[in-house]
């Protein structure tokens, strides 16, 4: 055998024993198939409840989220909130009810099986129907300006809302965890009384274009 045909045999034998190899080196990890369902979170208003022995601005609230794949997190909320507040010229807002949001989430980065830490955002329909009342309205009675005081007492407001969310949540103790998060709000459709507008939304703050919040919860596990 010639040197070059020993040196074209020898090569063609280290490829030929060489293919296993790569063929182990190119084998692909097994993927890892996430069930859909990876269980259903409550959360509990922790911010308002607190901010509220302060303010004018008092409620809570309580929504759930459903895990789906660690990714998907359809949410749902519902709360009351009361407002009680005079404004220096004499001028006093009431306002009570109910609010709810519905929407969904996504995580961005998340941490455990069960996305137990996580960062993510979010989009959110806020509805709200709720009762307000206006006391010591001043106005102007003739030409001369001679002022009088009115009330405008139990209209309703009825409002919907577009909310942008952004937040965090991190495990803390077993099924426990808390989570922070900030929302962007701009009204879709307001309604209120026949001669005036509501000054203040329950679930969304006062009646400003746009408006932005921060909330914080606290967050349990169901066991299934």
């Amino acid at each position: 055998m010639s040197g070059s045909s020993y040196k074209y045999g020898a090569l063609a034998t280290l490829l030929f024993l060489s293919l296993p190899l790569t063929a182990v080196d190119k084998k692909k990890e097994p993927v890892v198939v996430v069930p859909t369902y990876q269980g259903i979170n409550l959360g509990f208003e922790l911010g308002r409840p607190l901010l509220g022995l302060l303010s004018s601005d008092k409620g809570y609230s309580v929504k759930a989220d459903v895990n789906l794949k660690n990714t998907w997190f359809p949410t749902f909320e519902m709360g009351y909130s009361s407002y009680d507040k005079t404004a220096e010229s004499g001028t006093q807002c009431l306002a009570s009810g109910t609010y709810y949001k519905l929407g969904v989430n996504k995580s961005l980065v998340y941490l455990g099986n069960k996305a137990q830490n996580m960062f993510y955002a979010g989009a959110h329909y806020g509805f709200s129907s709720f009762s307000y009342t206006l006391n010591n309205l001043s106005w102007y009675s003739n030409y001369w300006g001679d002022n009088a005081l009115m009330n405008i007492t139990n209209q309703r407001g009825v409002v919907g809302w577009l909310e942008l969310t952004i937040g965090v949540r991190v495990d803390v103790w077993g099924p426990f965890s808390l989570g922070w998060s900030g929302q962007y709000k701009s009204t879709l459709h307001v309604s209120g009384g026949a001669t005036s507008d509501p000054p203040y939304i329950p679930g969304y703050g006062e009646n400003l274009k746009p408006m932005a919040g921060l909330a914080l919860h606290l967050y349990y596990k169901l066991p299934f």
